[in-house]
């Protein structure tokens, strides 16, 4: 969303997160003034698909205006919204299917007070729809009160009536409304009246994270059985669509009370599966905290890959390799938690440069990013309920990046697009060669890094810009880079080209445009080449070819 100077469009977003195939889409539009006339335009790629003129009636201040229906399997769309000369841009997606990929934020305030549904409209402007509440659990042992008013375990307050307003809010935005739910958390009450239920450490003492949360075996037995019916009751009584299984990454091992040794590693695996049995229609998401144990239970039955990133992780290479080598494992949404301290201990625009940078390097490599929750806020640590709010110049830039994502939903998230950025580009890998000295196929302080994807007939070559950065730890703020401009790039082609196209969050609301490029013969084949004129931060270019 980037609105032009003077417009009299406030705003524009579609009323739901993500649409299914053949699902009618609507655009929410709010208007300074009116009566105007709008033209609205829908592209899906390169191609216009339709235009749509509305005339806002005397007084009308706020309009919902349907645009049509669509189809694909995960396919995106972009919006332009003019007035006058003047436009405002947002995007749609539609899937085949509910939980194909899924974008997912927080709440995590559930007070009685809390009655309006702005903080929803927020998440719905950045097209989440995967919505975790957080900490909204009486006790981790007993996820659903006794009464409306209570505190949880942290000693926050919540009302039951509360949440269950903003899980219906969320089903009429499109999203999924998933509960928190740790999976060997327990208050040190219920430890004690079931000690053969505890975990242990080698010399014997009961495990337990920051003096609160008593750590229970999810082995087969008493607490997997009682956590599972838990999360039952928090999708029966309370109406959640799923649980987010949560864990803290320790313990790896532990002893049981006979003093047996308990992998934790090879028992995830079966705890999924019995709260799939018991759920089957829930949507479930485990957390592997700094990617253990992903290479065991990815492939089991639950909608995502989660994993929440701390260090040794620091780097972008770390946060790239998390994401390969879970896409390795399995087709799920690969879904980032990582946390930016920078909008809690530093300037803000030095944390939005991170901020964008970050979820760049996440979607080019087909994977969501998990920061944004509440109204307009973002996360800063593991604890949620101490989120930082955001204010609307650093909001309305996450949302061109987020809009950017959803618009080429059907690229960046295509599981056919193949990361060949190490076999095919630099050195003697003469498939991709970029003209220019200041590039790396990695990320490093200083350089323009080069991500390559492709089939055979696709190509994606995606540019992030690092100039500007003396270091490359993701969770550091960052200085605006140095845009670099006039990058000449060749391609090798099997097949001729049918057209080659750029597009950025930061250049004409997102939208793909035509780059001119020439052919070439070479001793390894044809080419194609072309100019990238300029890369800001974060800039795409795609290749089409025909075969035959």
């Amino acid at each position: 969303m980037a609105r032009s100077k003077d417009s009299k469009i406030l705003d524009i977003w579609p009323d739901k997160a993500q649409y299914r195939a053949g699902e009618e889409v609507r655009l929410h539009i709010e208007l300074a003034e009116a009566p105007i006339e709008l033209t609205i335009t829908v592209h899906s790629l390169y191609d216009k698909l339709c235009e749509i003129s509305y005339a806002s009636p005397a007084g009308e201040t706020h309009a919902v205006i349907p645009v049509g229906r669509f189809d694909g399997i995960l396919r995106g769309f972009g919006v332009t919204a003019a007035e006058n000369g003047r436009e405002l841009q947002t995007a749609f997606d539609v899937t085949d299917r509910p939980n194909r990929l899924l974008r997912y934020g927080f709440l995590s305030d559930f007070t009685a007070g809390d009655t309006d549904e702005s903080d929803l409209d927020s998440l719905l402007k950045y097209h989440v729809n995967a919505v975790q509440f957080y900490d909204w659990a009486y006790r981790h042992d007993e996820l659903v009160p006794p009464e409306n008013n209570y505190r949880d375990m942290m000693g926050k307050e919540i009302a039951l009536s509360t949440v269950k307003a903003k899980i219906r809010g969320c089903r009429g935005r499109g999203m999924t409304a998933v509960g928190y739910g740790a999976v060997y958390a327990a208050s040190r009450e219920y430890r004690d009246a079931h000690p053969d239920e505890a975990l242990y450490n080698s010399i014997g003492q009961g495990l337990v994270f920051i003096n609160t949360f008593y750590i229970m075996n999810i082995a087969d037995g008493g607490w997997r059985g009682h956590i599972i019916r838990q999360y039952l009751s928090a999708l029966e009584c309370v109406g959640f669509d799923g649980i987010h299984m949560d864990t803290y990454g320790f313990p790896k091992t532990a002893f049981d009370c006979s003093g047996q040794l308990v992998r934790l590693e090879d028992e995830f695996p079966a705890l999924i599966e019995a709260a799939r049995r018991a759920m089957p229609d829930g949507t479930l998401i485990f957390n592997n905290v700094g990617g253990w144990p992903a290479a065991k239970t990815a492939s089991a039955p639950q909608d995502a890959v989660y994993i929440e990133v701390w260090p040794p992780h620091e780097t972008y290479a770390h946060i790239r390799q998390l994401i390969l080598d879970a896409m390795k494992l399995c087709a799920k949404t690969v879904i980032i938690s990582a946390y930016l301290a920078p909008f809690r201990t530093g300037p803000e625009e030095r944390a939005v440069n991170a901020a964008v940078l970050l979820f760049a390097a996440i979607a080019a490599h087909g994977a969501t990013h998990l920061l944004l929750g509440e109204e307009n806020a973002a996360l800063t640590q593991g604890y949620y309920s101490d989120y930082t709010p955001l204010s609307d110049t650093a909001a309305a830039r996450l949302r061109q990046y987020h809009d950017f994502a959803v618009r080429y939903s059907g690229l960046l998230y295509d599981t056919a697009l193949l990361d060949v950025t190490m076999t095919h580009l630099g050195w003697d890998n003469t498939e991709y060669r970029c003209g220019t000295d200041n590039w790396s196929a990695s990320p490093e302080p200083g350089k323009l890094w080069i991500i390559v994807r492709e089939d055979d007939t696709r190509k994606l070559i995606q540019f992030i810009n690092l100039t500007g950065c003396g270091e490359i730890r993701w969770n550091e703020g960052k200085p605006a880079p140095t845009a670099c401009g006039d990058i000449p790039f060749a391609v090798q082609t099997d097949f001729p080209v049918s057209g080659i196209w750029r597009a950025s969050p930061s250049c004409k609301g997102g939208a793909m445009l035509p780059l001119e490029w020439r052919t070439a013969e070479t001793d390894r084949g044809g080419t194609a080449e072309f100019i990238l004129p300029s890369v800001e931060y974060w800039s795409v270019v795609y290749i089409e070819t025909q075969p035959g």
